[in-house]
């Protein structure tokens, strides 16, 4: 005993130094808290071993009981402030903390009320504490203060519940369901460090993961915020979400996403279907298990898992609408379209009444105005004014047909962007061409308004506007664009995947290419920007479904 009392004194005594830091703050408010603590619990034990009875045993024994848990404390302040400690001593403070708490465990086992008397004889003829209704109350206080702070350590390293916060992985989750995340096989950390388990895994495609959200910056204090709304989260048992952002919107933070991608591939996606490359000549192939996962049709589901999905993203219409986009850009006759968007420049020229004296303007109709629904709304305006401008048929013609220099695409995606921007160009071409025949016949505004071509071309503009509204959850170009997912890296993504805010996009807008190799393409608002997740983000594997009963299981 004598042995296990100096190594706990030590532990105690060498963790205290290891707090201590010049910056004062939070840095000296833990060294002061692991110092006073330890120096109470150094008295109680000298007292203890001089006199053993029953009253000198309880507080020495709570003492003991508490020691970790006030210790893991002061470890968490000390790096919630002042300069942040090095590695190595994040390590030896882990370490030590580490020892001590097994220690610890040894003794209470020993000194427990069915085992002290072996080493402690004296003890039997002593008066037993008297409990009274304080002394009851304070049990009870206690004892809730331990399972707080046990529920914290085995959150942080063993394993933590968690409540499905958005249908990004329906149907395999739903909002509030409530999830078991084992966390030792992934290596859990030490808080605001990088000192933990070592890591005892790797992952597989299909596996389930939650993550904390690259997202966001990875910053000192945007850790400590993120632990802070963690540890409310789980001592009030997920009932409690705290990580808000700068402007008070709550995190998307931790995620709960899927694994499609491992370390050594290339990915791609086009209408839905993933590819990956895994760099063994094959080149890019379907990955047949994702069909499986991924949920495209939410409104097809059957009515059982339905009734529980607060939003279905597309109707069954609308998906059937995207399904014929689809077809029709694979199916497209590029030759064709060759020939048809060089005769709509070649009639809008002899429809132009004056001929062009200079040649293509780029400034004419910039960027932003080639954005889709831009460009289809101001179709009557910008038809005259490539009617009236000098240069407007050279634009037009270089709009429709200068996309023949960018070459043949390399990869799938790039064909599909390039057929998706020449139904569309082919559209307008179409609609300007009408647009300046009713024009030069002096139609009415009525009878402009109303004409069936017109109507049918921008209905059919329509439908490729909506098409490209979803293009990012259904297309993702090739990922990593240069080289493979880098060792420890990962590309996940949610089964709902118009649901799904995840690592294929940014949380930011720009305007973008429908086709990146054409100089005049199309533009729309996109937000792809995949990226890979690394390692050290994942926090657990999502493991078992507990609540609701009727949708306990295994996630597939």
């Amino acid at each position: 005993m004598t042995i296990l009392y100096l190594l706990c004194t030590g532990f105690s005594l060498v963790f205290s130094l290891t707090c201590f830091s010049f910056d004062g703050g939070s840095a000296l408010a833990a060294f002061l808290l692991s110092c006073i603590f330890t120096l109470a619990f150094i008295a109680s034990l000298v007292r203890f071993r001089r006199t053993s009875e029953h009253r000198t045993l309880s507080v020495f024994r709570k003492l003991l009981e508490y020691l970790p848990f006030v210790l893991f404390a002061a470890f968490i302040i000390r790096r919630a402030g002042g300069t942040e400690p090095g590695f190595y001593l994040d390590l030896a403070s882990a370490l030590v903390w580490t020892a001590l708490t097994i220690t610890g465990l040894i003794l209470q086992y020993r000194l427990s009320d069915k085992r002290v008397a072996r080493y402690y004889p004296e003890i039997e003829s002593t008066t037993p504490v008297k409990k009274n209704l304080v002394v009851h109350t304070l049990e009870w206080v206690d004892a809730l203060v331990q399972a707080a702070c046990l529920v914290l350590l085995i959150n942080l390293f063993f394993f933590q519940l968690y409540a499905i916060p958005s249908e990004s992985m329906v149907p395999e989750f739903m909002i509030k369901d409530r999830v078991l995340v084992v966390k030792t096989p992934s290596g859990p950390k030490f808080p605001l460090t990088r000192v933990g388990i070592p890591r005892m895994r790797d992952y597989d495609r299909g596996d389930i993961v939650v993550f904390n959200n690259p997202h966001y910056n990875d910053t000192r204090e945007g850790r400590i915020r993120s632990f802070a709304s963690q540890l409310v989260y789980m001592l009030t048992f997920t009932t409690v979400n705290i990580n808000r952002d700068e402007s008070g919107a709550l995190k998307a933070d931790p995620l709960v996403k899927r694994v499609v991608g491992v370390p050594g591939e290339k990915l791609m996606m086009v209408d839905g279907v993933l590819y990956a490359d895994r760099q063994d000549g094959s080149g890019f192939v379907p990955v047949p298990e994702e069909a499986g996962w991924a949920a495209w049709d939410i409104a097809s589901l059957p009515r059982s898992e339905l009734s529980l999905v607060q939003n279905v993203p597309l109707s069954r219409k609308a998906y059937d609408l995207l399904l014929s986009v689809e077809s029709i850009r694979a199916a497209l006759d590029v030759a064709k379209t060759r020939e048809e968007l060089a005769a709509l420049a070649d009639r809008f020229e002899s429809l132009k009444p004056s001929r062009d004296t200079v040649g293509y303007d780029a400034s004419l109709v910039p960027e932003e105005k080639r954005e889709i629904v831009a460009l289809f709304q101001a179709n009557d305006q910008i038809a005259r004014i490539l009617l009236t401008t000098n240069g407007g048929a050279a634009w037009l013609r270089a709009f429709l047909t200068g996309w023949e220099e960018s070459g043949t695409p390399d990869t799938l995606y790039g064909t599909r962007s390039r057929n998706c921007n020449l139904l569309l160009k082919r559209a307008f071409g179409k609609l300007v061409v009408r647009n300046a025949e009713l024009m030069i016949a002096n139609a009415t505004a009525a009878s402009f308004a109303n004409d069936p071509v017109r109507m049918a071309l921008l209905s059919e503009a329509e439908n490729y506007r909506f098409f490209m509204a979803v293009h990012d959850q259904r297309n993702m170009p090739v990922f990593p664009e240069t080289g493979v997912i880098p060792p420890d890296s990962y590309m996940l993504m949610g089964d709902n995947r118009f649901n799904s805010l995840d690592m294929r996009h940014s949380y930011s807008v720009r305007l973008a290419p429908v086709d990146p190799a054409d100089s005049l393409s199309f533009m729309y608002y996109s937000n792809l920007e995949p990226q890979y997740v690394p390692v050290e983000r994942i926090l657990g594997t999502a493991s078992f479904r507990f609540w609701p009963v009727t949708r306990i299981g295994v996630p597939r």
